[in-house]
Parts: structure tokens; sequence; C-alpha cells
């Protein structure tokens, strides 16, 4: 769960490792949070940082949100970021206090009309330039922090 940012898109601290169960996603999936505190908090990301046929796998508290039809991947990215999706889905959370989960078909269950297929085409176009920028960004301030804990490592140790 500490892979999925609670701002930005972008997936951080990835590993390899054999598959040994979980939820399996490919680029342009989005992944969402199903437990509390991590659904309120917004942990949710967009992938786009897969080798071409790259297969990876997560947490069994992830949902995983896949592209179909003529609906654009980035589509479903932007969906679980706005917040009336994210309230839809704390109204449908259930277990123990504390270990709260919704479940993917009560997400699925979201009210939403589907734009024509022209609207969908324009947003995709938009949707995966601001993608590709957040992820650009990420990656940036990722390098930056390495930077600045390699430049503090050296300065203390002299």
């Amino acid at each position: 769960m500490s892979t999925l940012p609670t701002s930005g898109c972008i997936p951080t601290g990835d590993t390899t490792k054999p598959y040994n169960g979980g939820v399996r996603f490919i680029n342009g999936d989005t992944l969402i949070a199903r437990i509390t505190p991590c659904l309120e908090n917004g942990k949710a990301a967009y992938i786009n940082i897969l080798n071409e046929g790259e297969v990876a796998f997560g947490s069994t508290e992830y949902i995983v949100f896949a592209s179909k039809d003529d609906i654009p991947s980035c589509f479903y990215y932007f969906l679980i970021r706005n917040s009336k999706f994210v309230t839809f889905a704390l109204q449908f959370m259930n277990g123990s206090s504390g270990r709260q989960r919704v479940s993917g078909e009560e997400l699925a269950s979201f009210p939403l009309m589907i734009p024509s297929k022209e609207k969908l085409a324009a947003f995709n176009k938009v949707g995966k330039l601001v993608l590709e920028q957040m992820k650009e960004a990420t990656e940036e301030i990722q390098f930056l922090k390495q930077l600045q804990e390699t430049i503090t490592a050296t300065l203390s140790s002299n």
C-alpha cells in the first residue's frame, strides 16, 4: 500500500519479485485503495511506468480499474480522484472498525453518464498529456530527493 501516492498519480518504490498472489495490472490501469484509511486519504495511481507487455501485481487491498469499451484508460484515474466518487465509495465501506473495505462491485454501481465518442476522444488526448506531465514531475521530484539525500550525507560526513 505504501507505493500508492495520496497525491500525484505515479506509484513509487516498485520492486521486482516472483508473483505470489495479489491483483494484477498493466499500463493504463488505475489502482485505488479499498481499505480504510487509505481510501479516505486518496491512495490511488495510474499505471504508466511498466515496460511494453509487462504485467505487475500488488496488494489484494487494491481495486483495479481497467479500460473497457471505448472509454479511455485515463478516464478512470480522473474519475477516482473526483470528490463525488470518493464520497460515493465511502458510503459502501463495511467491516469492523478500523478495517473497513469497499468492493469493486459496489464501486461499479457509481452512476455515470458516458460522454459521446468525440468528447471521450478529446478527453483522452488531454488526459494522457496531463498524466505524462505528472509522471515526469514525479520522476523529477524523486531524483531531487535522492540528490538532496546524497548531498546531506556527504556534508554530514565531513
